[in-house]
Parts: C-alpha cells; structure tokens; sequence
C-alpha cells in the first residue's frame, strides 16, 4: 500500500540568538548503569502512566518486528529521502531488514493540546504533543507524576542506530476526537550550504516554517501503511516507533552476542516485572496491563505477586496502605511524614525464574528495599544486609509521601534511577537525607532485629506463605494422593483407589511454629469408608528444580494425626480409619532445616 501525503523532512536552523544542540539532548541521560532497553522500558511507561485517563487501565504494549517486503516498502517510502545534508545514517538502516521496536499505550489521553510550540495552550489544557515532539526541559505539569522536565525522552532517540521515531497518536481536542503522526530525528549538528543546523528534524506536511503532523485520515492511513497498532472507535492512546533499533547485545563466554528479537522481548519483559510491577498490581489506580510480542509471538508476564523473587517486595508494598504496619522515618519540621517503609521476610527461591533472571537489578536472594515515588515506579533496588540463613529472603519497600514527593523528584537524575542529594539544599537535602539514613538503618534481616531468643519463629513464620504454596501439590478437591501414592487393597462398592473414595486435602498444606518447631499441617477429609481403611502419610523432600529426594538429604518426619471433632491424637504415618471415626483429621509433619516437603497420602484396606 502506497500512500501519497506530501510529507518532507523539515530541519531546525540554528537561531541567531542561540539554540539547543540534538546531540546535547540526547547525551542529558549521561551513561547510565542500567541496560539502555530498561531506560526504554521505564520512560515509556512513565510517560503512559502520567497520561493515564482518571479511572482507566493503561494498556502498555511492546512489539518488536524486523520489516521486508511490502512493510518495508512501506516505511521507506515514508522516511525516505532523509534531511538534506544531514548525516542521519537512515538510507543505511532501511536497506536490509531493519527491526522496529513499538512501543503504544491506550486509556492514556495521548498526544494532545496545540500543534506548534508558540501557541499557547487554552486554559486546563494539557500541552502534551509540544511538550514530546517540541520542546526539551519544560515541566510535564502532572500532579505527583514521574517524571520531570522529559529529558529522558532522548532514551527514544538513542536506542534507534538512525536517531528517528515515528509518533502516532489519537487524542480529545477541543472538543473533536484527532489523529496525529509526526516522525522526529535527533541526529548531530551540521553545516549545509552555509547555514547551521541544530540537528534536530521533523518529518510531516509543510505549514509555513515549520513540519506538522499528518492530521486525521492522513494519519490513519499513514499508521495503516506503516503497520502500527490501531485505535478501537473513541480510543485515545500513542504509539511510538523506534526506527532501526538496537537492541544491544548479551555476553556468552567471553564474547558479546547481538540480541535476537526474541531475547531482546523477553529481556524487556522481565525488566517490566522488575521496574512497573508495583502499577501492575490488582486493584492499583491506572494499573498498568503489559504486554510484549516480537514477531507476532507473545512473552508470557506472570503476576508479580505470584512470582518468589517479587513476592516480598509486593507483599510489602500492600502494608504501606495498612495501619500499623508500616514505619516512617520521625521528623520535626514540615512535611512530617516523608515516606513510608515496610520489609517483609520470606523463603528464598529455590531455583530463579528464567523470565526475571534476564534484567534482575541484583544477584541471589532479596535483601533489599525498593524505592519510590508517589506515581508506583521503581526507582532502584537498594542492598541492605545479607540473611544468616541462605533459604531466606527479604524485601523492602520505601515510599515517598505525598507532602514530601517533590523533593524526591528534585533528586532524581534523567534517567529517574536515583535520589542523589547533590545541588540539593534546605528541606530537599534534610528530606533526602534522613530517608537515606532511615532505609539503611532498617535494611536487616527481621529475626536480627528480635534477637538470638526469638529468631527461630521470627525466621519461620514468615515462610508460611512461601512454603504453603509448595508444599503438596494437592488443590483442594482433588485426590489427597495427587497421583503418586501406592494404592491397594479393594473394598465392596467404590475401589479405594476411585476417585470418589479417596482422602482430599480440605486445608493447607502450611507452615507453622508451634513451640519453636515448624510443622507441616494438612486437614484431611476421608470418606465415608464401609470398612476400616489405613490412610499414609507419605512426605517427600524437593530439591532445587522441583526434583523429589529420596535419601540424599534428611527425611521429613510424620508426627501423626489429630482429629479435627475430638482431638484424639494417633501417633506415626499410618492411620486407621474405621466407619465410625470422624471424617477430618490433621496430619503433621516435621520437615528437615529449610526443606521444601511435597505431601502425599495413599490408602490400603485394613482389617
């Protein structure tokens, strides 16, 4: 599809009085420690998460596809010619399958107010379109937002090989529903035929003296013949393409590998797990719905919640908005309240998830404390003290208040993955300071802080959470036996082994501490037998990767079972169950030091 717009490049002449240099905008990010598609990841859905429609789920989406055919046919009719004179690489990048990495949010407002940068916006209108496409250093103006003076847009512009995006956007404005698409460049400052260029370049229809965007049916059938993602009827949202981007590289041995589409997808997935998971949590205000695909292939995103490696860092997060369960660091002078801070103590993973293993911000367990600001992005994994015992992890959360937030954002640097006090003074650096002082204070194993008298259940209790999810593989109403028990025997009517007669897990399994020593308990329902049937614990150990031991480590040990109705507790693995007995019972378990124990029950007749 061929489609005819009578867009041009237009150039940015060096003004008289001065003028903002591309490659200086760019290079504001500085050299940033972290990898540049996890500062991809982080601008973007900070910009969609501060265009979020009040009361609307932001779908924030990823795709990465490498063009040919008719496509690239497509784009290079497009981009191409690039600027006169300028040496932006971009005939170069379109000639052999070049990848183009989209980025697009939806329940966002998109790419909204006046076109031109010396217009001035009316009254409660937002600028946004300027503010992205224009201008470089003005404030976003979003009440306790993430971001800043949107110097970290260059992150856009930096990981395309030709500095060129493609914006496309549908809004509200004044009143009637917009689409727009403008292509933007960043390149380096030149000289063409005696005049000075800043370097900066923009791609659209000719209005007087500058480049504007395509506008409605232009746009929509430009967006068309570009492939980019659509807007469902009344939709507001925008899509960024990144032209011919790099998508770094991984290190194998001693040597560095391009980044195939798939592994950068998958690396951009885990690193959204790690950096946005807090606004991706259920019932969160504006959540975040992720997604990422290369080549039309979707990268599986688990809940956070239900991941080891996140669970403490979620779970603490949820005190911050319960009573009594969160700390906050003591001060005087206003704002009183700065922030507030949580830690919760669980079991370490036993082996580590392969999708967040890719952008992990540290190696082994969690000892750390995630920072933040009021809009729920990550800011940074700080490392507190390493866990006495290795089966246990911690997490942290810290917080900023909504009193105290604007100096959090006066700390950050462009790439927002900071707080840093210098050129910081007054109540900014005061502020700054003592969360510093209180985070790292407080970054300690919980049975440390209890005390030598009290660590074993402070270190135990916490792993209830973890272990009960592993412990078993028994769902309610299912088979207690889960498939692997020895079965034998056979009665009149039903078999023991059928279905409907055996056992089913009712409750648990769980971890719990009674008297110092971790039990696994399991309430047990039988069935209404005819005759005396033995029902058999049968626990096992798991090792690391799910693996069940049989005799390389210490065997967990069956204490015995205690009836639910009455009390009356039989000693050992084996229980005789007669018609007349009641019909729930506990199993108990000691397991082996931090061990993992799967449970099994299997039933024989018995006279």
């Amino acid at each position: 599809m061929t489609v005819s717009t009578g867009a041009t490049w237009w150039s940015q002449r060096v003004a008289a009085e001065g003028s903002t240099a591309s490659e200086g905008i760019r290079r504001q990010l500085g050299k940033p420690k972290l990898d540049p598609l996890t500062v991809l990841v982080r601008e973007a859905a900070q910009n969609s998460c501060d265009a979020a429609l009040p009361g609307h789920d932001v779908e924030f989406n990823v795709q990465i596809r490498q063009l040919s055919g008719r496509r690239l046919e497509g784009w290079r009719n497009f981009l191409l010619p690039g600027p006169d004179g300028a040496d932006l690489g971009l005939s170069q990048a379109m000639t052999s399958d070049p990848t183009v990495l989209i980025i697009s949010d939806r329940g966002t407002t998109g790419l909204g107010g006046p076109l031109r940068a010396d217009e001035p916006p009316l009254d409660g209108e937002r600028g946004d379109f300027v503010k992205f496409i224009r201008n470089v250093g003005e404030r976003k103006g979003v009440d306790l937002g993430g971001g800043s003076y949107g110097f970290g847009k260059g992150i856009l512009y930096n990981v395309s090989k030709c500095h060129v995006i493609v914006a496309d956007s549908q809004c509200m404005f004044r009143g009637k529903m917009q689409r727009r698409l403008i292509g933007a460049a960043m390149g380096d400052g030149f000289e063409h035929k005696g005049v000075r260029f800043t370097g900066r370049h923009w791609l659209g229809v000719r209005d007087g003296d500058i480049a504007q965007a395509l506008i409605d049916r232009d746009a929509e059938d430009m967006a068309n013949a570009l492939g980019l993602p659509k807007f469902a009827e009344g939709q507001t949202g925008t899509t960024v393409a990144i032209i011919a981007a790099d998508l770094g590289a991984v290190r194998t041995g001693e040597s560095e590998e391009p980044r195939t589409p798939q592994a950068a997808a998958e690396y951009m997935a885990s690193t959204m797990m790690w950096n946005l998971w807090p606004k991706m949590l259920d019932g969160v205000e504006n959540r975040l719905r992720c997604s990422v695909k290369f080549e039309g292939f979707a990268v599986e995103l688990p809940a956070p919640e239900s991941t080891i490696e996140l669970r403490p860092f979620v779970d603490a997060f949820r005190k911050l908005s319960r009573d009594g369960e969160y700390d906050v660091p003591p001060r005087r002078a206003k704002p009183t309240e700065i922030g507030r801070f949580a830690k919760v103590e669980t079991m370490a993973p036993l082996s580590r998830h392969s999708l967040l293993a890719l952008a992990a911000p540290f190696t082994g367990s969690a000892r750390h404390c995630a920072r933040m600001r009021q809009a729920n992005l990550v800011v940074d994994y700080v490392a507190g003290e390493p866990h006495s015992n290795e089966a246990v992890q911690y997490g942290a959360v810290f917080k900023s208040a909504v009193e105290a937030d604007r100096y959090f954002a006066d700390a950050e640097p462009p790439t927002h993955d900071d707080w840093v006090t210098s050129g910081l003074h007054g109540t900014a650096l005061g502020v700054i300071r003592l969360a510093a002082r209180f985070v790292n204070a407080n970054l300690k194993p919980i049975s440390v802080e209890a005390g030598p008298e009290s660590q074993h259940d402070a270190a135990l209790a916490p792993l209830a959470g973890r272990l009960a999810g592993l412990v078993g593989g028994v769902a309610e109403g299912r088979s207690a036996s889960g498939g692997s028990g020895r079965e034998g025997g056979h009665r009149a009517g039903r078999s023991p082994g059928s279905r409907m007669s055996r056992p089913k897990v009712v409750d648990g399994p769980a971890l719990v501490v009674e008297d110092g020593v971790a039990l696994v308990k399991a309430t047990v329902e039988m069935p209404a037998w005819s005759t005396t049937t033995t029902v058999t614990a049968e626990p096992s150990v798991v090792i690391d990767g799910g693996v069940e031991s049989h005799g390389l480590l210490d065997a967990p040990v069956v204490v015995g079972w205690t009836s639910s109705g009455t009390n009356e507790f039989r000693r050992g693995e084996d229980l005789r169950v007669s018609p007349r007995d009641e019909r729930l019972w506990v199993v108990s378990v000691q397991p082996p030091h931090d061990a993992v124990v799967r449970l099994a029950v299997s039933v024989a007749k018995g006279g």
